[in-house]
């Protein structure tokens, strides 16, 4: 079993102190440290799962927390309005870049 990232792990654990858009007992969401989009949240589960590959991530409770951190990041953050819309992306397998499972809810850029 790989290890959360560090800054990941320093979120869940408290040493990095992060925007929190989202939680609830399962899942955390907040603003990205280091943003690539006007608007950027990472969502992680608080207990680790390897990757989205990862059994444990079918767990239905989970994914339900999931879906319900990308939604109220989307509406909270008024990425469901204007037509615009938002994009998610899941790691799936790559542990050494994202060595747990976690997603990204980006606005869209200007530009696209």
């Amino acid at each position: 079993m790989s290890k959360p990232d560090w800054y990941c792990d320093d979120v869940l654990s408290g040493a990095l102190d992060v925007q929190r858009v989202f939680e609830d007992e399962r899942v955390l969401a907040f603003r990205h440290p280091r943003p690539t989009a006007p608007v950027h949240v990472v969502i992680v589960p608080k207990q680790h799962v390897d990757s989205l590959l990862d059994p444990k991530a079918l767990d239905g409770c989970l994914l339900v927390s999931m879906l319900a951190a990308v939604q109220h990041t989307a509406r909270t953050l008024g990425l469901d309005a204007g037509g615009k819309g938002f994009y998610v992306r899941a790691n799936a397998a790559t542990p050494s870049v994202t060595p747990h499972m976690h997603w990204h809810v980006f606005a869209p850029i200007a530009d696209e």
